[in-house]
């Protein structure tokens, strides 16, 4: 054969992507996507090639199927199969499989498996953003497809999360194990029965698949009313996802139901001293969901209480952040309080680069509060004019070594973006100013950034 007959492209191709459909309402429940899975490919025929070049490529690539393209798109694909018997001089235009779905790496897996098991076919080519990236074959899906999944809920059970987190830490990154535990669970199926009560654990399963992202965290229905996600975040990220969902979960409503719906959480992981020697990745995986779900124990009596007051609790084991110093900071100054009768007034001194930042706030004697709403006030001079900045919650805790802690939320809104952002500070000789640190540190990132644009 001559070798000018056929060629190897090794640039990227651009074909016009058909998205397969995804199942209307679905996306929650089966948010495995075929990403990991995919071959990656650099090579093609065009429909006036031979059977023989296809062949050649296939076998020289050790690939199942082969993309033809032409054009800038994908007109089809053969398979190795279909090729068996035919003459080797035959155009591939006349044997390639012009029925097809192009898939994309954020296809769920479950709908390239129905499309394999409904028309029969072993390959599907990938596209991304205008560009042949792989190939998907029904052999890469066999190892997925054989996990175990509930039902009921369309989350995978702790063995996949486990697998996950194994891997993810053989590669040598850090993980978090966030575990949730519903609370008050049996009262629903007690008083409104097992419908109202599966159906309150689908509601969560879908909820914690919407505030997820499949590139850094894997959820999984742990058992019973238990939850738990594994991410790749930070541990203060983590403790703001956990804190944030729970806080989504108070406003799930179901018809005729006036129990409110809450959950605790515990997380652990996410911090790392030194390097791994000789790590039994499973049992630390086990040892991080042990932590986290006695954590979560002890959570629910701070929940319980925190919820007779009318408010969530924060992440419980919060912990300082420091900024790194290449990072502009705003530092602080002064904080004072003082009380007259009924009335309070706090006043918060902040300085960022050479100017001098001032905050007042008044009203009931809330100490705690006022001063943050002052070194909020300080801050705003600062803020782009679409930039919000309202004080949510200020909440004592106990971080994990035993020391108290004062966390604050502040929510943050830009246009359309919307964040709860959490500081935390350690209460101190001075709780005053600890408070105001908590501000700090919830924004010094965002304003640090805003300083840039001064």
């Amino acid at each position: 054969m001559n070798p000018s007959s056929w060629r190897v492209v090794e640039t990227a191709l651009a074909p016009a992507p058909v998205e397969l459909p995804r199942p209307k309402g679905e996306r929650d429940l089966y948010m495995r996507t075929i990403q990991h899975l995919i071959r990656p490919i650099r090579v093609w025929v065009n429909p006036d090639h031979t059977v023989e070049t296809a062949l050649v490529l296939m076998r020289g690539h050790q690939l199942q199927g082969l993309p033809v393209y032409e054009g800038g798109q994908v007109l089809g694909i053969l398979v190795a199969e279909q090729l068996l018997g035919v003459d080797p001089n035959t155009p591939v235009r006349a044997v390639m499989t012009t029925e097809l779905l192009i898939a994309e790496p954020q296809t769920p897996l479950r709908v390239v498996a129905e499309w394999f098991q409904r028309h029969r076919q072993t390959v599907l080519p990938v596209v991304e953003e205008g560009r042949l990236v792989g190939i998907i074959t029904v052999y890469d899906l066999l190892s997925e497809i054989g996990r175990s999944y509930d039902p009921m809920t369309g989350l995978p059970w702790s063995d996949h999360l486990r697998e996950w987190s194994i891997e993810r830490l053989a590669e040598g990154k850090e993980i978090t194990v966030i575990f949730f535990d519903l609370d008050n669970f049996g009262v629903f199926n007690k008083r409104y029965g097992h419908l109202i009560g599966d159906e309150v654990l689908r509601r969560v399963a879908q909820l914690l698949m919407s505030e997820i992202d499949p590139q850094t965290d894997v959820a999984c229905r742990w058992g019973g009313d238990e939850f738990a996600i594994a991410t790749l975040r930070r541990r203060e990220e983590a403790g703001l996802l956990a804190h944030h969902i729970s806080r989504q979960i108070t406003n799930i409503r179901i018809p005729e139901v006036d129990i409110p719906i809450s959950v605790s959480y515990g997380y652990q992981g996410g911090k790392r001293t030194r390097e791994r020697e000789q790590v039994h990745y499973a049992a630390t995986v086990d040892n991080l969901v042990n932590l986290a779900s006695q954590e979560c124990m002890m959570m629910k009596g701070v929940a319980t209480r925190a919820m007779q007051g009318g408010q969530l609790p924060l992440p419980i084991q919060a912990v300082v952040e420091t900024t790194p110093p290449s990072e502009k900071r705003i530092k602080i100054q002064s904080v004072s309080y003082e009380r007259e009768g009924r009335q309070a007034k706090a006043r918060v001194y902040l300085q960022a680069e050479n100017r001098v930042l001032e905050g007042a706030a008044e009203g009931a004697p809330q100490p705690q509060r006022l001063i943050a709403e002052a070194t909020l006030n300080a801050l705003k001079p600062l803020a782009t004019p679409n930039v919000q900045m309202n004080l949510i919650q200020v909440i004592e805790s106990t971080s994990e070594s035993g020391h108290a802690v004062v966390n604050v939320i502040v929510l943050w809104e830009s246009g359309e973006t919307r964040r709860e952002l959490v500081g935390s500070a350690l209460l101190r000789e001075d709780p005053n100013r600890a408070v105001a640190a908590a501000v700090l540190d919830a924004l010094n990132r965002p304003m640090g950034r805003m300083l840039d644009n001064v």
